[in-house]
């Protein structure tokens, strides 16, 4: 039977410990590189948003033909009056094949690094060759 694999905020922040934020950075990159080079494999659809006078609630599915992924992200500005996060996401990532999940995350730490990763990309691409 499939397993699926838990991260939690905890989980992530060990890995950047381990590892050091430069090398998860540069990693971060090359998976973002490598799903940009292969856009037209993505099933795109537009992210789902739920409004309410206290915050919104989206969901932004994506998948290709081997795995399917969404994050689910929140936006409460007033969570933190209660000692809360303003923004919380979390995400999983299924097998196409047999649905099964293979990974739920946190993505709240996550989305900051895939945020710095897409920064360095754009600031490679747009840079002077000088």
């Amino acid at each position: 039977m499939p397993r699926t694999t838990l991260l939690t905020t905890s989980d992530i922040a060990r890995i950047v410990a381990t590892h050091g934020l430069p090398a998860v950075l540069s990693r971060m990159v090359e998976y973002l590189e490598a799903d940009y080079r292969r856009w037209q494999a993505f099933e795109k659809t537009p992210r789902l948003a739920s409004h309410s006078p206290v915050g919104v609630i989206e969901l932004m599915p994506i998948c290709d033909d081997r795995e399917y992924s969404f994050k689910y992200v929140n936006g409460h500005p007033g969570n933190p009056a209660k000692g809360l996060s303003t923004v919380v996401a979390f995400g999983v990532l299924a097998d196409v094949p047999t649905g099964y999940p293979a990974v739920i995350s946190e993505l709240t730490l996550t989305t900051a690094i895939r945020t710095a990763g897409t920064s360095v990309m754009a600031a490679r691409l747009l840079a002077r060759a000088d």
